[in-house]
């Protein structure tokens, strides 16, 4: 079993056609079906059922497929802290939710790199679950994230915890007013998620978020649609703090019968981390100790 032979069955798990899997992986077909051949020899277990126009996976190749994806990335990350060696002293992993790169934690990794001109630095985005599971398997040195885990293996701690804020554009808020909780079905609504305890409260007292006008998955996305008057919208302080300074966003006068949870943002690592990890940690624990 080896690289390639990984490769062109995740390629093939993914498209489901050995003539797209050829293309991608630049081989002809035939080299496709005998490294499917080859791999399915070796796992002792048929992973792909043959169909006139495609394939489909087995349960056999979905459940080798999550561990040629992990294999693949470990090879691959492997690969890449090797070369980073040459240059670099340390290779540390972060891994985020995509709304935590529109807070100061972004900034605070950027200052933490230039204080240590020779960490090289990746950010991966990712789901809480996508960046807990990466952490156990050694691919993320450091997470944040909303959801932490409830293990031992972990160290978590609560670094921020930061209230959320109903905003819109100047002019949209000065011709709203203040704003009452059953009226939010009728105002053009813009909802991102922000986690488990902001959408049980969001749904006990506003209601159902598929009625609402936009639905984003990223709030960045939320962000540019209330800077350009399309609705309103539950933000973070840390986001919105910069668009209020320049009167491009203003908080909206909103009473509702239970208060907004708080935000809460966890640091995760893994107890057998590195020195580095640690030194990473104790840095984004005193650069937020006021939050």
């Amino acid at each position: 079993m080896d690289f390639e032979q990984l490769k062109t069955f995740v390629s093939l798990a993914n498209s489901k056609n050995f003539t797209r899997t050829a293309e991608e992986m630049n081989v002809v077909q035939s080299t496709v079906t005998a490294r499917i051949k080859l791999l399915e020899e070796e796992v002792g277990e048929t992973l792909f059922i043959r169909k006139t126009r495609n394939v489909e996976i087995t349960d056999a190749g979905k459940t080798f497929l999550t561990y040629a994806n992990q294999t693949l990335e470990i090879m691959n990350e492997g690969i890449e802290t090797t070369r980073i060696k040459s240059n670099f002293n340390n290779n540390l992993v972060i891994g985020g939710m995509n709304s935590l790169w529109d807070t100061p934690i972004f900034g605070q990794i950027n200052d933490y790199q230039s204080c240590n001109p020779k960490t090289a630095i990746r950010l991966i985005t990712g789901h809480s679950d996508d960046i807990i599971e990466k952490i156990q398997y050694g691919l993320i040195d450091v997470g944040f994230v909303y959801n932490p885990p409830h293990s031992s293996l972990f160290n978590i701690y609560t670094i921020r915890e930061e209230p959320i804020f109903l905003v819109g554009s100047p002019e949209l808020v000065r011709k709203l007013g203040s704003v009452k909780s059953e009226a939010i079905k009728d105002i053009p609504f813009i909802h991102y998620n922000w986690g488990t305890e902001f959408s049980e409260w969001f749904e006990a007292v506003l209601g159902k978020h598929e009625t609402m006008r936009y639905r984003v998955d990223h709030a960045g996305v939320a962000v540019r649609l209330i800077l350009n008057g399309e609705g309103i919208g539950f933000m973070l302080e840390s986001i919105i703090e910069k668009y209020e300074r320049e009167n491009l966003i203003s908080q909206i006068p909103f009473y509702p019968r239970t208060s907004i949870p708080k935000r809460k943002v966890f640091m995760v690592s893994s107890k057998s981390g590195q020195g580095m990890v640690d030194a990473f940690s104790q840095y984004m624990i005193a650069k937020n100790k006021d939050y």
